[in-house]
């Protein structure tokens, strides 16, 4: 896989479905100063439920501060920031803009070197992205990232893209199970108990037996070691001020070292891709022989 810069490309779908990274050494938008300043000084929860200080636009609501105090600029600061990243992300990718979902942005203010994480949320780690409480349903996880850090780079390690992945890995970390589950129909009868308990007040997150596998995909690769040492490995350095822009559940990736990064996800619908059969879900689909996102 490859960092390609955007002044070298006119496709930037291209570049993104096929697995690559979409590099902006100058940063490709403007972050304002006071947010640089709002951020700097915030004091990030380091348990380990709060990877990173969130930003949720549906809620309106930041989370992962120590001090409830600096809400009042850190919110603010998050908020305007999540604006810009997508006002960027929509100029320069139009077909995916018109229907994606803004999901969460984030700031990554701990060094990751060394962080004291549970093995399955350590960052340093190869492992596709899935979110436990945000299934997908088979559309796809954008993240666009910028190092703020006025002075280190953010050293990021990738593998070969999902379609080499799943047809290396994913039987051996029991697709099966899940394609089974699919075709029994009992993921109908989970939502019907997940809408049942949804009117009773009691939240449980429903999801299709593809977000299911993802999920426990993101766990297994992280637990196997023979795919930690032996799998292809790509290294990255991105520089202070640089942005880029990657489908984190097509890339296996890792962030070996860094601190003081700004992130924005979208959910990007199947539908707009250039070519629909990059999807995960879609790769998934054809070594199951059957639907997994119904």
């Amino acid at each position: 896989m490859n960092l390609v810069k955007a002044q070298d490309t006119d496709d930037f779908r291209a570049v993104l479905e096929r697995g690559d990274i979409l590099f902006f050494p100058d940063g490709g938008f403007t972050i304002p100063a006071n947010i640089r300043t709002a951020l700097m000084g915030a004091t990030q929860d380091a348990r380990s439920f709060h990877k990173n200080i969130a930003y949720k636009p549906g809620p309106d609501k930041v989370t992962g501060l120590v001090d409830r105090a600096e809400v009042e600029t850190v919110h603010p600061a998050m908020r305007e920031y999540s604006r810009c990243a997508v006002e960027f992300m929509t100029r320069i990718l139009p077909d995916y803009g018109g229907a994606w979902k803004v999901d969460y942005a984030s700031f990554r203010s701990i060094e990751e070197q060394g962080r004291n994480l549970p093995l399955t949320k350590r960052n340093d780690l190869l492992h596709v992205d899935s979110f436990p409480t945000r299934p997908v349903f088979g559309d796809m996880i954008l993240r666009c990232f910028t190092n703020v850090n006025p002075e280190q780079s953010r050293e990021w390690l990738t593998s070969d893209p999902f379609a080499r992945l799943a047809k290396e890995q994913a039987v051996n970390a029991g697709l099966q199970s899940y394609v089974n589950a699919a075709g029994s129909g009992l993921h109908h009868l989970r939502r019907g108990a997940t809408r049942a308990l949804h009117k009773a007040g009691i939240p449980v997150v429903d999801r299709s037996p593809y977000d299911a596998f993802m999920l426990h995909f993101h766990d297994w690769l992280k637990q196997n070691k023979e795919y930690q040492d032996n799998c292809r490995k790509y290294t990255f350095s991105l520089p202070p001020g640089s942005t880029w822009l990657v489908f984190t559940d097509l890339v296996p990736h890792a962030v070996l070292s860094g601190r003081l990064a700004l992130e924005q996800t979208v959910i990007v619908s199947r539908n707009t891709l250039r070519t629909r059969e990059a999807a995960p879900a879609s790769i998934l689909e054809k070594i199951a022989g059957r639907p997994l996102t119904v």
